[in-house]
């Protein structure tokens, strides 16, 4: 687990609620603190969807950033900063096949519960911590260094500037 600072906040914030830099994460959770406090739950909320559109999500069980964002845009959006807010992200489960096929780790894939992202604003000062779960005790940390890895690359791909650990 890491923590990156991001330096520029304003940045960051046009990449994650306006272009599709985060738009494959799956939203977990999430909470806005403005003049009040908003909670947004990711988990997909079965019988709201027609059955074919059911099909269609293909057992997916998350909310993916890009379908929740337009939301949290509007309770950010305003010439104030929110007091606070944070979010916690996963790895979509096609970029982590990806991710473990890419280092030969498939074999993790039934142990694993998720890659996360969690990023958190308070105080004028945004972290973006990095976190993985295992569903059982695993000693080997390869996948936890892997997953600080690629976050720390996800960043300087997207031109997202964090401070030196």
């Amino acid at each position: 687990m890491i923590a990156l600072e991001v330096t520029d906040v304003g940045d960051f914030m046009k990449k994650f609620l306006i272009q599709n830099v985060f738009d494959q994460f799956y939203l977990l959770e999430g909470e806005v603190a403005t003049f009040s406090t908003f909670r947004m739950e990711g988990e997909l909320n079965d019988v709201w969807y027609t059955s074919d559109e059911t099909e269609m999500l293909q057992n997916r069980r998350w909310s993916l950033w890009s379908e929740v964002k337009p939301v949290a845009f509007l309770l950010m959006k305003g010439k104030k900063l929110p007091v606070s807010f944070r979010f916690v992200l996963q790895l979509s489960d096609a970029n982590t096949d990806w991710l473990l096929n890419k280092y030969h780790l498939a074999g993790l894939k039934d142990q694993l519960g998720g890659l996360y992202l969690n990023i958190r604003y308070q105080e004028k000062k945004l972290v973006c911590i990095t976190g993985l779960s295992y569903k059982t005790f695993v000693m080997d940390k390869t996948l936890d260094h892997l997953w600080d890895d690629t976050a720390r690359q996800f960043m300087k791909q997207n031109g997202i500037s964090v401070a030196a650990e």
